[in-house]
Formats: structure tokens, sequence, C-alpha cells
């Protein structure tokens, strides 16, 4: 990562019909989502080369901390699951067939040796996609904002307990 800030250059956007693009008077939300979207088509576009999703991704790369179960990977990506995907055994299953991961009889999973050289090889790339995404930003403000996210998200967690 660079050690000063490359300039951040004004977004191009195609305003919809009719309605100025100001993207200083953009809602927070907007920027969120344009930011997600953005590091999902990245992601997207780095996993084709080995067929992977960004779901069998995070499996893999939580299974590279050590063999587990889907109820607690299911707890691990719960960000990322909703009702039309509601637990990565897909992502797992689909992981096994591939020989990158071993399902025992008691559920659990763990990376074959293929996994782990995969996962190897991937998480190589996924850093310097990562280092790319995060160019314009010093390791600082990348540590500033991360941190930020973090406590907002869970102020937002606490917000939703409360109710």
């Amino acid at each position: 990562m660079p050690e000063t800030a490359t300039p951040a250059a004004t977004p191009a956007h195609v305003p919809a019909a009719g309605l100025p693009d100001v993207p200083g008077q953009r809602p927070l939300g907007y920027w969120l989502r344009h930011i997600d979207g953005a590091i999902e088509q990245s992601m997207a576009r780095l996993f084709a080369a080995d067929a992977l999703s960004r779901r069998d991704w995070q499996v893999l790369n939580t299974l590279s901390h050590g063999p587990t179960d889907t109820t607690a990977l299911d707890t691990a990506l719960a960000a990322f699951l909703c009702p039309q995907e509601p637990t990565v055994r897909p992502h797992l299953e689909g992981l096994a067939a591939r020989g990158w991961v071993a399902l025992d009889t008691d559920g659990r999973a763990a990376l074959t040796g293929q996994g782990r050289s995969a996962h190897r090889r991937v998480a190589a790339q996924v850093a310097g996609l990562r280092e790319r995404l995060a160019a314009c930003l010093t390791p600082q403000e990348l540590t500033t904002l991360t941190n930020l996210l973090v406590r907002w998200a869970g102020h937002l967690d606490t917000l939703a307990q409360a109710r």
C-alpha cells in the first residue's frame, strides 16, 4: 500500500433521468451500497478463474483457521446469509466435491491438502486485490475507517437488540 494517499477522483456516475448527479449530496447508505457492490464485482472477477463464489471463498478462508462444523460456519458468516441462502452448507458441499474440503460423519469440515494449497494461492490474490481496492487510502486512514465502521456496527447491533 502506498505511504501517501492518491488524490480521490470524482466518481463517474450516471444520474437517473432528469436528476442532477451531485455525489457529495448522496446519503451515506448510497456510498455503503456502492462500495459493497464494487467490492462484490471485484471479488467475483478474481474468483471467476477458480469458479468460486465469494461465499465459497469465505468458507474456504474460515476453514483455513481449523476444522469446524456447519453451525459454526453459519455463525461465523451470518452477516452474509439471508432467507434465500440461510446456510453455507451448499458451498461447503461444493468445496468437498472439488476435493478441497473433507466432511466427516459428525458434520465437521476441514481443508484437505488440495484445499490448503488452493487457499494459499487464492489468499495471495485476495490480499493483492484488497491492497488495490484500498490504494487511495493511507494505512492509517484505512485503520481509522475500519475502526469507525466496527464501532458503528456495534452501536447498530445494540440498538437492534434494544427493540
